[in-house]
């Protein structure tokens, strides 16, 4: 106890700063073992996916939403896909229909989910048609959110190499 007690007499600023690394080291071990090791029981989502089981969309719904869009003669081909809390609505168009007639008839597809349905998961539209000598066509993307009421597209503007 002795030779401790002049070990610090003698280097009191050295042992005062090593005490304050232990403590820095000390304290980052624990926060590093309790986010990385400690934190592995909760899901990658959070609490986001707490009443997927509440809100589930069927294949017969999706199946149902196809058919009643694959009704209309414009359309070619559509598909719809769930992913987390998206739904994602593909739609190709022939080369009939103008652009602002497409984005309507894809504003239909919404009819067939529930308020529910909507009201928890955001909805994608990816609208395509190809060009031919009398169109130019076109690739719009919208997008409804959860909390939102409209349809958001994007601008769809070529930009020109000058």
């Amino acid at each position: 106890m002795k030779k401790l007690k002049q070990f610090y007499n003698e280097n009191r600023v050295f042992t005062i700063l090593m005490g304050i690394v232990l403590f820095c080291i000390l304290l980052m071990a624990f926060i590093i073992l309790r986010y990385f090791v400690f934190s592995n029981g909760h899901s990658v989502y959070g609490d986001r996916l707490k009443d997927a089981d509440k809100y589930e969309i069927s294949d017969s719904l999706k199946e149902e939403v196809v058919s009643k869009l694959k009704e209309d003669e414009s359309i070619t081909d559509a598909s719809v896909r769930v992913s987390v809390r998206t739904i994602y609505i593909s739609i190709d168009f022939n080369s009939t229909i103008s652009l602002d007639e497409a984005k309507g008839k894809a504003i239909t597809a919404l009819e067939q989910f529930g308020e529910d349905e909507l009201g928890y998961y955001d909805v994608e539209f990816i609208l395509s048609q190809e060009s031919t000598d009398d169109t130019e066509g076109f690739i719009i993307m919208g997008a409804k959110n959860v909390n939102g009421t409209n349809i958001v597209w994007n601008n769809n503007t070529p930009v020109e190499d000058e």
